[in-house]
């Protein structure tokens, strides 16, 4: 018995390594992407436009955790989506490069989009309120259902 029980745990390892070892070998098939030609750099997919808009604020709406910002820069006008910020109409600002998206279509604001690029920020704001560094208030915490105080774990789950 002691014999089948070491041939069993000898063949079952013996499974393992050998599952891990193919598992790992396609990922080392593939090159690391390391900026070389036919890359944007920083680890990007090839294809990805990036973008800074910049300019002066003409619209905006807030939704679904963005704010939306038509800004015109130079005659032409861009749509940026921003992390939810304190910008109003008037205020001149330079967003930070974003990834440019075609027909993007906003579920929330139930329209679509030409062309919008989506910026992680603003670097700067001029002519209003707001800092570029200014943070939306906090939105409320969802009410969490109270649990049974209890030093057996048995006890929680009924």
């Amino acid at each position: 018995m002691l014999k089948n029980y070491k041939s069993r745990f000898l063949l079952t390892a013996l499974i393992v390594i050998i599952s891990l070892l193919l598992f790992n070998l396609p990922v080392r098939a593939f090159p690391q992407n390391s900026g070389g030609a036919g890359s944007t750099g920083g680890g990007q997919a090839s294809g990805i436009t990036m973008r800074t808009v910049s300019g002066r604020v003409v619209q905006t709406m807030n939704s679904g955790g963005y704010t939306y910002a038509l800004v015109d820069g130079d005659g032409t006008r861009t749509w940026v989506a921003l992390p939810k910020s304190s910008i109003a109409v008037g205020n001149e600002i330079v967003c930070q490069p974003g990834m440019v998206m075609t027909n993007f279509n906003s579920a929330s604001l139930q329209r679509t989009f030409e062309q919008i690029v989506f910026s992680k920020g603003i670097q700067s704001l001029s002519a209003g309120t707001a800092s570029p560094n200014e943070d939306p208030p906090p939105e409320e915490a969802p009410v969490m259902p109270k649990t049974k105080d209890s030093k057996n774990w048995n006890d929680f789950f009924k």
